[in-house]
């Protein structure tokens, strides 16, 4: 695997761990909105800001991503390769992932071995031929040639945009809701009787 595909892999997992701590702190906080107004203290807007700032890197990653895949896709050369190998492995809920390893020529017949980083849900057999592309420029770098290998990371990521963005705008509504109530009190309670 390229030394720099690694940093950047390793760069979205931190940035992503993060934003996941930030999350669950502005849900922590947001969940004590109304404890905060009832005991007199001013709601904070941090948990629908976590929110959006959590969806706009989402969306961001979305996007870079979608533009690498438009860019692999027209840089790539369509071929295909035999699965040399199926690594299996468990995840700590038991769920069983299936990714092959596989073995293809270039145009100039230089023999390469890939593996695969999607676990696309297929059931591959040592044997099996599969279609690939591969970066002319950078004949090493190859994907499995089907929808969910160039598309499922902006995907996923468009939805947790979409869903934070939701949150961040339902936290936001609440928290003004809030503060109208808290005001309409204090102003009952401040009038002249």
């Amino acid at each position: 695997m390229d030394s720099s595909l690694v940093l950047v892999i390793a760069f979205i997992a931190t940035l992503l761990g993060g934003i996941a701590i930030g999350f669950m702190i502005g849900i922590t906080k947001g969940m004590s909105l109304g404890a905060s107004f009832r005991t007199g203290r001013p709601i904070s807007p941090i948990p629908w800001m976590l929110c959006f700032i959590g969806a706009g890197i989402f969306f961001l990653i979305a996007i870079g991503s979608s533009i690498y895949s438009i860019y692999f896709l027209s840089r790539s050369i369509q071929t295909t390769a035999v699965v040399t190998e199926v690594v299996e492995r468990n995840d700590d809920e038991g769920h069983l992932s299936r990714t092959p390893i596989y073995t293809y020529k270039d145009a100039s017949g230089v023999d390469f071995t890939d593996r695969s980083s999607t676990d696309d849900g297929r059931e591959y057999v040592v044997g099996d031929t599969i279609p690939i592309r591969y970066l002319k420029t950078s004949p090493h770098q190859s994907r499995i040639d089907y929808f969910a290998h160039h598309w499922i990371l902006p995907i996923f990521m468009a939805i947790f945009s979409i869903l934070l963005g939701g949150l961040g705008f339902g936290l936001r509504w609440w928290r003004h809701r809030e503060q109208q109530w808290a005001s309409k009190r204090l102003d009952t309670m401040t009038s002249p009787a």
